[in-house]
């Protein structure tokens, strides 16, 4: 099949700019050097969690009741802010390795410093590296096999009719 018979690359977040898989990796292997995230950290999570204000990344946990959003967490690039259902983190932070990850793929949004980029009919098609969810998921999967635990990818919503 020649690329011009390809469907296009089926966006799951924002377009954002081009990173490549070995960029992501790069990323996070320099925010894992940072915060000193080994195979003991998920031992102490919560401790990982807390040790992220450090640099001013904050996760702000939500009372359930009040959690009305329609994904399982989201961030703030503009305040560094993760906001998670308190239910989420407390599950996290007692080794819940679907809730960390859920968590590690909101720090990749922070990290990658996720902003929407413009584009209209006339840009190129959009691609894998463009799409902020595959690249926090990236960084996720990157982050957490440093924590010897697997990845369970994110989730997204899918509005599409299809």
């Amino acid at each position: 099949m020649s690329d011009a018979d390809k469907p296009p690359y089926a966006m799951r977040g924002n377009r954002v700019v081009h990173r490549t898989a070995g960029e992501i990796v790069h990323s996070a292997a320099t925010f894992c050097r940072m915060f000193r995230v080994n195979r003991k950290t998920r031992l102490n999570i919560a401790q990982f969690f807390e040790s992220l204000s450090t640099r001013s990344i904050c996760i702000d946990p939500i009372e359930d009741s009040e959690w009305l959003l329609f994904t399982d967490a989201i961030c703030s690039p503009e305040t560094f802010t993760i906001l998670v259902p308190e239910s989420t983190y407390v599950k996290a932070c007692n080794g819940d390795e679907t809730a960390i990850s859920t968590i590690c793929h909101e720090i990749g949004h922070l990290v990658l410093a996720h902003k929407a980029v413009l584009h209209n009919e006339k840009s190129a098609k959009p691609s894998q590296g463009e799409d902020a969810e595959w690249q926090a998921d990236e960084f996720a999967e990157y982050l957490m096999s440093r924590m010897g635990i697997t990845s369970s990818k994110q989730l997204t919503l899918n509005f599409r009719d299809e």
